[in-house]
């Protein structure tokens, strides 16, 4: 199998010292090799009456329960 980024050093001589470049980055590497992959399509993002009324159920200022409603078997 012939593999180019694989090379073979005698164990008696030094291994030569890779010159590192500076425009090296993963992302480039995805990009020119091919293998970056583009993101699945995202569900469209809420509108504003959504966010409205997510935020109303968020934000916990509802009196519509009682805090004791949880302890009915306390009263027993």
């Amino acid at each position: 199998m012939k593999n180019p980024s694989l090379r073979e050093q005698p164990r008696s001589q030094a291994a030569p010292i890779m010159e590192s470049r500076k425009d090296a980055s993963i992302l480039g590497w995805l990009e020119n090799s091919g293998r970056l992959m583009e993101r699945e399509p995202q569900e469209k993002a809420a509108d504003d009456e959504e966010m409205e009324e997510i935020n109303a159920l968020m934000s916990g200022d509802s009196d519509d329960f009682e805090a004791d409603d949880d302890n009915s078997d306390e009263d027993s």
